[in-house]
């Protein structure tokens, strides 16, 4: 695989391999076994890290082709396209594309079943009525531009990947709440509660936990089990928590992820 330095992220490549993906219907996982690698080597791919091996973007192209996942007339252009975005060593095999684009025109193969966890799919919704949400202190966003990529990006990792913790870093004022207050209303019909809390003005983790607990529960709870009942409900229940303005309650000097003195069971929550 050829690497690049996070300054040169290929991103373009990324989203392609992204939306490619998406448009088959598989999770990165389910992309990984069919391709024989790793999920973190998919994942590369998706973020413009690294590039497939040879080997690997035949049998992508292929199952793309099989599952009809290019515009259709424009499966020839758009494989050589993703070819030379690739930066292969090679060039493109004339006759094994020969041999593939025949099968454009046939009726799509059965895409294999979705993993599932535990006895729910990865792509079900909840109940029709909606989800239950508190957007507490969210900022409105009115109006957006751009940052299609990143929101293509974070709603794979939430819906699709099930990520338990997505982390949105970036320089102060650059937009990181904006973006994720989009996505947050863009992936909240897959989730059964929604709750969005502030971290600006420092609150305790046990003032969080009882925020989040009187969304979740409808009755008191002892102090002792307040984090324990939490993770119950976070276990049991589709729940997307937001926690904007982290950086509030980080200790300023000491590296990445240290807490502010009085603040380390946030640690405990997010571990």
């Amino acid at each position: 695989m050829k690497g690049s330095s996070y300054r040169n992220r290929d991103y373009a490549f990324g989203q392609t391999m992204l939306a490619l993906r998406t448009a088959i219907g598989l999770t990165q996982a389910g992309l990984a076994r069919h391709l024989g690698v790793s999920r973190k080597a998919v994942g590369e791919w998706e973020v413009g890290l690294t590039y497939p091996k040879t080997e690997h973007l035949k049998a992508f192209i292929t199952l793309a082709v099989e599952q009809q996942a290019f515009p259709v007339g424009r499966e020839e252009e758009e494989i050589r396209t993703l070819w030379h975005a690739a930066h292969q060593k090679v060039l493109l095999d004339e006759a094994w594309l020969g041999t593939l684009l025949p099968l454009a025109e046939m009726s799509p193969i059965p895409r294999p079943v979705e993993e599932t966890i535990g006895t729910t799919s990865v792509f079900a919704l909840p109940a029709r009525d909606g989800p239950r949400v508190d957007w507490g202190d969210a900022p409105g966003v009115t109006t957006f531009y751009g940052r299609e990529w990143e929101q293509t990006v974070l709603t794979s990792w939430i819906v699709e990947e099930r990520c338990r913790v997505v982390s949105v870093l970036g320089l102060g004022g650059i937009g990181k709440s904006a973006l994720a207050t989009r996505v947050m209303h863009q992936v909240a019909e897959h989730f059964e509660v929604v709750i969005w809390r502030s971290l600006r003005n420092a609150p305790t983790c046990e003032v969080l936990l009882d925020e989040c607990l009187q969304v979740l529960h409808d009755r008191p709870v002892n102090l002792t089990r307040r984090l324990g009942l939490l993770l119950e409900h976070l276990r049991r229940t589709r729940v997307l928590l937001v926690l904007d303005n982290l950086e509030a309650i980080l200790e300023e000097g000491q590296g990445i992820g240290h807490m502010r003195p009085g603040y380390e069971d946030y640690s405990r929550l997010l571990r």
